[in-house]
């Protein structure tokens, strides 16, 4: 029998844990403050603890260096009714295998103790945190958003290539950034370049460099991106643009770690780390010819898949409070509010952010009210329209403004799916069995679709 020590100030939290603890046959232990958590931790020296982020007096982040000297062995997990990247950065580095979110998912609780009490460690990946500082800006308490926590935390302090997917506006960009200030690298250079802003003519010599006299413009020698990030990382945003020449230059540098300047014979040898993000589906360009499959694979080594905002709404309030503070704004009214969070947010967290910054200009110090929001978030939906025809009309009016009206049925069709299966799978935890029972489809069917749609 193990001994489980709570570290909580919510008498509710501190019950839904003692039964939980108590039916998994361990001892709970309870505190409502960090210093008198310290105490018990000291003299009964449990093998796990639960310590809330947020406590009268000592915070327990602050508390979580002292626990790691009076009791070395305990395996600590931190609980945060506020989920940001920054927060679960500061915890690894404090010695917290893990991070719980409020309110507190009973199985998501119950899988973290038997892991931890199994000796194996609580996703020891996430000690990668340790390392570095956070990175602000990235904020979430959804079940999405956490595993996107989780997903960084795994990969930061290693050098795989990593694949970032999501829709225009997620914040891709960020997170790229966030991997690479919490790796080793950290304290090389961070250089991104957007493969759909460079023409095809002069994406090659950004990414590669030029020498002199190699076209036609070129009057000095120039480095490309791989060779100014040396040590660092390059951030390949759009990277589904890049041309089908550039792509084979780009596999062999994957492969090789050398290339060419254009219009020079001389090998450069660079250590670079690539981190590349795209909006598109990169399965579909490679069944079409339009993207390389084994340069695919070699980018898909990670994949983190940042779901859109309309799939998290309850980080909305969340996202809102932090634009603001940003913005100096004087705050929102609950009406205000409301409508933001009703909103699908069809170009994601940066038209929230612009509608932030757009009220807080029109409020002129006062709180924002519905009528210095843009006209997209107040405007009543049309009479007699469905949530499901409300995002469809979203979604084609986005897709139309992107070009790519010649192919809508494939693209609404592809999006609704998967938007579909991850839905299902949250739903039964994912199980697949249970998942393909629910959908009426055979189980390989459904695995084929999940590779399909990379979930």
């Amino acid at each position: 029998m193990a001994k489980v020590l709570v570290v909580d100030d919510e008498e509710s939290i501190i019950w839904i844990f003692r039964k939980l603890v108590e039916s998994l046959g361990h001892a709970c232990l309870s505190a409502p403050t960090a210093e008198k958590g310290i105490e018990i931790a000291r003299a009964e020296q449990p093998e796990l603890i639960f310590m809330d982020v947020k406590l009268p007096g000592m915070d327990g982040l602050t508390a979580l260096e002292e626990v790691r000297r009076v009791a070395p062995r305990s395996k600590t997990v931190v609980i945060t009714a506020h989920g940001t990247l920054d927060t679960a950065v500061r915890a690894m580095k404090l010695g917290a295998v893990e991070h719980l979110s409020k309110p507190v998912e009973l199985e998501e609780a119950r899988t973290l103790i038997q892991a931890a009490l199994k000796g194996g460690g609580v996703n020891r990946e996430v000690e990668a945190l340790r390392k570095a500082g956070g990175l602000s800006g990235i904020v979430g308490k959804s079940p999405g958003m956490q595993e996107v926590f989780k997903k960084v935390a795994a990969v930061a302090g290693s050098d795989a290539t990593v694949l970032l997917t999501g829709e225009s506006g997620t914040g891709k960009e960020l997170l790229a950034r966030a991997v690479h200030y919490n790796s080793a690298r950290s304290s090389g250079p961070f250089e991104a370049i957007n493969c759909a802003s460079i023409p095809e003519t002069l994406l090659e010599s950004e990414l590669f460099g030029h020498e002199k006299g190699a076209f036609t413009g070129a009057v000095r020698q120039k480095p490309g991106k791989f060779e100014v990030a040396g040590g660092g990382t390059v951030f390949l945003d759009e990277v589904g643009e890049i041309t089908l020449a550039a792509q084979v230059k780009l596999l062999r540098f994957l492969e090789e770690r050398k290339f060419e300047r254009v219009g020079g014979t001389e090998q450069i040898s660079v250590d670079v780390r690539i981190v590349s993000a795209t909006n598109q589906n990169l399965e579909e360009r490679v069944r079409e010819g339009r993207f390389r499959e084994d340069l695919y694979f070699r980018l898909n080594v990670v994949r983190i898949e940042i779901p859109p905002l309309r799939e998290r709404r309850e980080d909305v309030p969340l996202l809102v409070a932090y634009f603001l503070d940003l913005a100096r704004g004087a705050g929102v009214t609950t009406d205000a509010l409301e409508l933001m969070k009703n909103h699908s947010w069809p170009g994601n967290v940066r038209e929230l952010r612009n509608a932030i910054e757009r009220g807080v200009v029109l409020a002129r110090g006062t709180p924002i009210r519905p009528e210095h929001l843009p006209d997209t978030v107040t405007s009543p939906r049309p009479m007699g329209e469905t949530d499901l025809e409300a995002r469809v009309r979203e979604l084609v009016e986005k897709l139309v403004a992107q070009g790519e009206a010649g192919d809508l049925y494939r693209h609404v069709e592809a999006r609704w799916e998967k938007a579909l299966l991850r839905r299902v799978l949250e739903q039964t935890g994912s199980n697949q069995v249970k998942a393909a029972e629910l959908l009426g489809i055979n189980r390989m069917t459904l695995r084929k679709k999940m590779e399909q749609h990379g979930l």
